[in-house]
């Protein structure tokens, strides 16, 4: 004997090939996928449903920083844009008179073009001093403050430039590189720089704006994916120098952290700043310089127009003017300063808008760096483990787990990683791969299913054969054969008793004289009495037009409560089966059809020889044989003909489509049960009245009713009765609905209802 036998059964390995295996395919398809557009396009849709489920709950951002934004009112207010430059000059030197002087103002707005008012000075005479032009007195006004950033641009045009175009334009980006007043280049830089998002070619303030303040590059450009840009750059090259983004420098210029200061670290992912005081801040990147943008909501940022500020502080300076409006009061803040009206074309989507002003990418990521809110990432290694072993130990649980189990595991399992992945992200930014995870899981355990439900059709219809080559005995020839198996007085068995009934018997005997009724009956009765026959059950006697049977009640030929309880429903199946087949007879004979009501019921009974000694009959009595025949009664008021009781339900375990008619009070009873309705065997469930989704529908509109939940309750049965608008469960607990929104049930109702009849 192996060493592996004695740790596995033998075949335990075969029998699970597909759950060991199955698992390791689905990641291999995972790896070939995970790049693709489509995959990226999925994850991406998880981060933004995760960042738009926090956004209500986003704290404020940090306090020095203020967007200026040039809005609707701002453009109602000072005209047309772009504004002169004489405009932006106005709004800096009235800071400066006020002064109201912020720490530093960032520009997310473009000076690399001369204003037109500088493009056409008219000429002078000979001597005369030329007076300053828009961009000039621009110029000026930002040299009354020590921090001012402009933006510039990367150029990526060389294929539609031309070939002598693009020279030209690299000619003048290496002039202007020479020329870049304050602005220092990045010098402390590791690892591979060619990751770096670069050009040859850039767009810069022009000189009298470019002099007097910092540069910075304004690139965002958008994922090719979602069009959202969840990640910048904060380091880009031109030509042979590294220079930061707008958001880099605008927050080296609030942290005093000067550019030699600015240690750019790729091989370790990181941007470390340090300032005068040593103090360190530590930016994590990815291998590029690239930063992941952990946003939060626009109204999160202060806020205040271009315009409003403008004339506030213009107000403010007049002769007994008004004091600067405290939303206006800038100092020592940060301005940035971009557009933010829907009229102008700086607008994009975001995980939070599908609209949102760009600016707000830049204030995000300064943001995040200030009050250290940044997004960090599960590794994919603890993932795929956590994977593995999650989905391993799914698929071998549920291999041999009862059916709802193998249902609702893989669910609950799928939702509580979902709930855990937003969890983690609303409350530490922590981001794990979600789209993957939750379809491969998704797609191997329908797989399991699949495969188990086919395993369960073979070994159904192997059991049939079996079978199909069995007798079963007679009651008679048993009891001649083994009459010490039978004594009077009887003894305690546990059994599945079935009561029918033919549903308006008067109606149906209603004109035939005795002689023809007698030969319907014998008729009805013999292609009945066969399918409790061919299911191995006992018919005890008949009352009237009704039939009793059992399932158990003989030691010798039971075999055992759950087969004996799905024998006595399928011999009610085929009783409906047969009664079908007979009653296209009757048509055909112009004769009224027949319908029956069939009521199931399992418990302890006694069984035996009941009577005196001169006359006495093998039968069956106690409690659960009237609840059998209460639930044939009942079968009337659910306009069903098929009804078993719960203790037979947990019996026939998953091999039956059933679904719950009610928590029914029975006549003569002090406490309520639920009570099912047999839909259908599974392996012949097309013969259902209703798929197995329907039935799922309806159970998850009993649940809401039973649980008190009355409008999700109506909502779900409103979707039922879509699908079967004349199911009468269903309509009449809709109606129930419906009337506990207007006039809720008290405080003790449990969803019963109480048979006032037999």
């Amino acid at each position: 004997m192996t060493k592996a036998s004695l740790i596995l059964p033998p075949g335990w390995i075969k029998a699970r090939r597909y759950h060991l295996l199955a698992p390791l395919a689905a990641l291999a398809v995972v790896a070939l996928l995970q790049n693709t557009w489509v995959a990226q396009l999925l994850e991406d849709q998880t981060v933004n449903l995760r960042f738009r489920a926090r956004s209500a709950f986003d704290k404020r951002a940090d306090d020095r920083l203020v967007f200026v934004a040039v809005d609707e009112f701002s453009l109602t207010y000072l005209g047309r844009w772009p504004w002169p430059r004489t405009t932006q000059a106005a709004l800096l030197d009235n800071l400066a008179a006020a002064n109201d002087i912020p720490h530093t103002i960032s520009y997310d707005v473009m000076f690399t073009e001369k204003s037109d008012q500088d493009a056409a000075q008219t000429p002078l005479p000979p001597g005369q001093t030329p007076p300053k032009g828009p961009d000039e007195i621009f110029g000026d006004s930002i040299s009354q403050f020590a921090s001012v950033i402009t933006g510039a641009q990367i150029l990526e045009t060389r294929e539609t430039l031309g070939a002598a175009d693009a020279a030209a334009v690299k000619k003048r980006t290496t002039s202007e590189l020479a020329s870049l007043g304050s602005t220092q280049p990045l010098t402390q830089l590791r690892g591979d720089l060619s990751k770096i998002y670069g050009s040859d070619m850039a767009n810069f303030p022009i000189p009298p704006i470019r002099s007097q303040s910092l540069i910075a590059f304004v690139n965002d450009n958008p994922s090719p994916v979602d069009g959202i840009r969840h990640t910048v750059p904060l380091v880009v090259r031109i030509q042979d120098k590294y220079f930061p983004s707008l958001a880099l420098q605008t927050i080296c210029q609030m942290l005093s952290v000067d550019a030699d200061k600015v240690d750019v670290d790729l091989p370790n992912r990181v941007i470390k700043l340090t300032n005068l005081s040593g103090k360190t801040w530590n930016i994590p990147v990815d291998e590029g310089g690239y930063y992941t943008i952990n946003y939060r909501r626009q109204d999160a940022f202060d806020s205040v127009p271009f315009g409003a500020l403008l004339q506030n502080l213009a107000q403010h300076l007049q002769k007994n003017g008004p004091p600067i409006d405290p939303k206006c009061d800038v100092r020592n803040k940060t301005l940035f300063i971009g557009e933010n009206a829907f009229a102008l074309a700086d607008l994009g989507p975001s995980p939070l808008s599908s609209r949102s002003p760009l600016p707000y990418v830049h204030l995000n990521v300064i943001n995040n760096v200030l009050q250290n809110d940044y997004l960090s990432f599960v590794p994919m290694y603890w993932v795929v483990i956590g994977w593995l072993i999650t989905t391993w130990v799914t698929l071998l649980r549920l291999k041999d787990a009862p059916l709802v189990e193998a249902v609702t595991m893989p669910i609950v399992t799928t939702v509580v990683y979902i709930l855990i992945a937003f969890a983690i992200f609303w409350l530490w930014s922590i981001q794990i791969m979600l789209a993957w995870p939750v379809i491969s899981y998704g797609t191997v355990n329908f797989g399991g299913v699949v495969l188990r439900w086919r395993e369960e059709q073979k070994g159904r219809q192997m059991i049939k054969q079996v079978f199909a080559q069995m007798l079963s005995p007679e009651i008679v020839g048993h009891l001649m054969d083994h009459p010490e198996n039978v004594k009077m007085g009887g003894s305690k068995r546990a059994v599945t008793i079935l009561f029918s009934d033919i549903r308006d018997y008067t109606k149906f005997s209603e004109g035939l004289d005795d002689e023809e009724l007698v030969r319907q009956i014998n008729t009805y009765f013999e292609r009945m009495v066969n399918c409790i026959k061919e299911c191995q059950g006992t018919l005890h006697k008949f009352i009237g037009d009704a039939i009793m049977s059992v399932w158990g009640d003989i030691a010798s030929v039971a075999m055992g409560p759950e087969i004996d309880a799905q024998n006595a429903v399928r011999s009610a199946l085929l009783m409906r089966q047969r009664l079908r087949e007979l009653n296209e007879e009757r048509r055909e004979l112009k004769l009224t059809p027949i319908r029956i009501g069939i009521g199931l019921n399992h418990g302890t009974v006694l069984v035996g020889l009941i009577g005196a000694l001169s006359r006495s009959e093998f039968t069956v009595m106690g409690d659960a044989v009237n609840t059998a025949s209460r639930l044939e009664g009942i079968t009337k008021e659910f306009h069903t003909d098929l009804a078993i009781s719960e203790s037979v339900r947990k019996l026939i375990g998953d091999d039956f489509l059933c679904r719950r008619l009610g928590f029914i009070q029975l006549k003569g009873k002090m406490n309520a049960t639920l009570v099912y309705e047999v839909l259908a065997e599974k392996s012949n469930i097309a013969d259902a009245k209703m798929t197995a989704e329907g039935v799922a529908q309806y159970e998850e509109a009993f649940d809401h009713f039973l649980a008190r939940r009355f409008a999700k309750a109506e909502a779900a049965f409103v979707a039922c009765q879509k699908n079967y608008p004349e199911d009468y469960c269903t309509d009449e607990y809709l109606k129930a609905s419906r009337e506990f929104i207007a006039n809720p049930p008290p405080p003790d109702w449990d969803g019963r209802i109480v048979m006032k009849t037999k």
